[in-house]
């Protein structure tokens, strides 16, 4: 018999759901608010998935569990690399239920590939993970079982490349949404028949899956339901004016079927990583260093070297064959000049550049720590901080306003051995109304969205609802934070709490709280035995990513 249960409605707000409640729509969730306790859950900085989900499921801030994007940084380059389970594995809930007997199903939860094994049960990965072949379920033979639920193989989510989420066109394409819009529901809906099958066949004493509908909907389509944005048409909210409640909607069918699995009486909690809202600007945070003098880059177009394969010059011409006549012979590189058309990272002058963008952050280019790092010592770092922190507070709004209305350097945001990774300065603008873009040759620094694809925007507040034996029924609680959601949940199952994690143990969500039942032990190490991603599906996952407008 499940003993705990938390469906995850990714990106949910309390700003959709509570009048579509009013309304009297999405029964299921309503009635989760009626017999327990609700509030909003407050998110991870910045509020996006990797972090806010790996806070939620390890009880730890990012500068212990190391997630803090989709991508972390390459220390010792300027490059970055597709972050995953192996950061964390060993610190989650998922392991230490496993490790004290619990069985586990876990169904597309973020950050859990590559897939790990959890005592007598599976896990179906979700984000970032590949979107074919059988490495993203454990244990072996669970795809080739989904196939055959399906009808087809198992489609974990749409390919975002093509949407190419951030770039503002002209005019707004609005048949590609349909598209979009009918491929999202379309792999929703068949996980919410994976999922029936999954509870019936597979019964496990927790089982935990993420909706992803609510988020993917409210990325691409919250313009059509909101008149104060500035791509928001009669037609377009005639077309897709209610995509966003329809992903609500089918949101509570899946939290509906859960409970009519387990039953009403097991414990099951509803969880959001962030909140949502629009997304009405683009801040060019590249244009914004250098015009600051923070970023020195060549300007383009202009004459560079180029270097082709000798046999690539053969194919290119038109004697493919010539070229494979060669051998190895082919591979001699030939350099030629070249016209360098478009800025790119590529032309950024390191010996002259003291911070650059990157994990929607910035970094300071420091000597040892970055291959071409120019500021030196100690001294030298935190007085080049205190510059970026004293130009950001400087920056209007096109308004006027002030744009920049929280920063600060990651050791006052992180503790924890992993702080390292993170960018050294965080910050946000608008009220996350505005988003930085680490595009290239903007010549101004706003921009706004009106035509691009994406038109919503992370919020801080998410949403975490209680319903189980001793919950206060109705109550509103205030202040928590998503590191909170572990310790919590293991308290409510009367299971000892780690002492290790960061989260607050949530007492007074029951009526009668009891003492904690504490867990000494030290904290684990992770352990995965998963491997990670190709190079192929890096690459491939990187660009879908850039689709939704994640990485740039």
């Amino acid at each position: 018999m499940t003993r705990l249960a938390i469906v995850g409605i990714d990106g949910a707000t309390w700003a959709i759901i509570r009048p579509m409640i009013e309304a009297g729509e999405l029964p299921h969730i309503a009635r989760i608010l009626r017999e327990g306790v609700s509030g909003v859950l407050t998110s991870e900085k910045p509020p996006m998935t990797p972090p806010a989900w790996t806070s939620m499921f390890t009880g730890l801030n990012p500068g212990k569990h190391g997630v803090f994007h989709f991508i972390r940084r390459n220390l010792g380059t300027y490059g970055v690399l597709l972050n995953d389970s192996r950061n964390y594995v060993g610190k989650d809930m998922m392991s230490l239920l496993s490790k004290r007997g619990w069985s586990v199903g876990c169904l597309s939860v973020p950050m859990t590939y590559p897939p790990f094994a959890v005592a007598n049960g599976y896990m179906v990965s979700g984000i970032p993970m590949p979107l074919t072949g059988d490495s993203i379920a454990w244990p072996p033979g669970l795809t080739d079982e989904m196939t055959k639920v399906l009808g087809h193989p198992y489609e974990p989510d749409v390919e975002y490349g093509a949407y190419d989420g951030d770039t503002e066109t002209p005019s707004d394409d609005l048949a590609q949404y349909a598209q979009l819009r009918d491929h999202l529901f379309k792999i929703e809906r068949e996980r919410l028949d994976l999922q029936r099958h999954l509870l019936k066949t597979r019964p496990t004493d927790f089982y935990f899956t993420v909706i992803s509908v609510t988020d993917r909907c409210q990325h691409y389509f919250w313009k059509f339901q909101d008149p104060t944005h500035a791509g928001y048409t009669e037609e377009g909210n005639r077309l897709y004016g209610q995509v966003i409640q329809d992903a609500y909607r089918l949101a509570d069918d899946f939290v509906g079927e859960v409970r009519a699995q387990i039953g009403d009486s097991v414990p099951v909690a509803l969880v959001s990583d962030h909140g949502f809202g629009p997304q009405y600007t683009d801040f060019h945070i590249n244009t914004w260093l250098e015009q600051a003098g923070f970023l020195v880059r060549k300007k383009t177009p202009r004459w560079t070297l180029g270097m082709l394969p000798l046999h690539h010059a053969f194919a290119k011409l038109g004697l493919a064959g010539v070229g494979k006549v060669l051998g190895p012979l082919g591979r001699i590189v030939l350099v030629r000049p070249k016209r360098k058309k478009y800025p790119d990272m590529r032309d950024v002058v390191w010996s002259k550049t003291r911070a650059f963008a990157t994990l929607h952050g910035i970094c300071i280019n420091r000597k040892n720590r970055e291959p071409l790092g120019i500021v030196d010592g100690e001294e030298a770092y935190r007085q080049t901080v205190q510059e970026v922190l004293t130009a950001l507070k400087k920056i209007n709004m096109p308004d006027g306003s002030p744009a920049v209305d929280l920063s600060g350097v990651k050791e006052d945001i992180y503790t924890g051995p992993r702080t390292p990774e993170a960018p050294d300065i965080q910050f946000q603008m608008a009220g996350l109304s505005c988003v930085t873009k680490e595009s290239w040759g903007d010549r101004e620094l706003f921009g706004t969205r009106r035509n691009a694809p994406i038109s919503g925007q992370h919020r801080f507040d998410g949403i975490f609802a209680y319903a189980g034996p001793q919950a206060k029924a109705g109550f509103q609680l205030q202040g928590m934070h998503i590191q909170d959601t572990s310790p919590t949940l293991l308290y409510a199952t009367g299971e000892a709490v780690p002492k290790w994690m960061d989260g607050r143990i949530r007492g007074d969500i029951f009526d009668n709280p009891k003492e904690p039942i504490w867990d000494d032990s030290a904290e684990p190490g992770a352990n995965s035995e998963g491997a990670g991603f190709s190079d192929a599906e890096s690459k491939a996952i990187e660009e879908s990513l850039r689709g939704l407008g994640y990485i740039q």
